[in-house]
């Protein structure tokens, strides 16, 4: 195990913080502002940190609260040590290189109208693999799919329906 390894709690979500060995947790400790942690016979090797991880993780954390989540991302850029700004949904589709590879589309939903999708993540220099159709509704292709490809009859998908097996 790696200490500290995970997200942290800032003043507007979260940063992922990656001190994996013991070179990173000294660039972390100068970048917190705690040089003396370094030093501290119960952090100064990774053995010992995960040892007292609870007391650690606390500390770290009562420090990361006192930023906002920018501002850590300023703090630690070019340090050398892995971080990152733990994103949410939307955050993450808004994200510039979410759009730069055109990962979100809006396609035209019969039923539901406009709605936004997530694009294959794969792209090819010679071919745009792309979205072709928008999700089906709860039971559009339930009839197709009992009788087009398991063979049931009228009879037998009336009874699941009946039954509410399906849709």
């Amino acid at each position: 195990s790696i200490v500290p390894y995970r997200s942290f709690k800032t003043r507007d979500g979260d940063v992922l913080l990656g001190a994996g060995n013991d070179r990173l947790f000294g660039i972390l400790c100068d970048k917190l502002e705690k040089p003396e942690w370094k030093t501290d016979k119960r952090f100064n090797t990774n053995t010992v940190r995960v040892a007292n991880r609870v007391t650690l993780e606390a500390m770290i954390e009562a420090e990361t609260r006192a930023k906002t989540t920018e501002e850590w991302l300023a703090v630690f850029n070019e340090s050398g040590m892995p971080y990152a700004a733990v994103n949410d949904i939307q955050a993450t589709m808004n994200h510039e290189h979410v759009l730069a590879r055109d990962m979100v589309k809006e396609i035209e939903h019969l039923t539901c109208g406009p709605m936004k999708m997530v694009n294959t993540p794969v792209k090819y220099s010679d071919s745009e693999p792309s979205i072709r159709t928008a999700p089906p509704t709860l039971g559009q292709h339930s009839e197709e799919i009992l009788a087009g490809i398991l063979g049931l009859g009228k009879e037998e998908i009336r009874g699941l329906r009946e039954k509410g097996v399906v849709s």
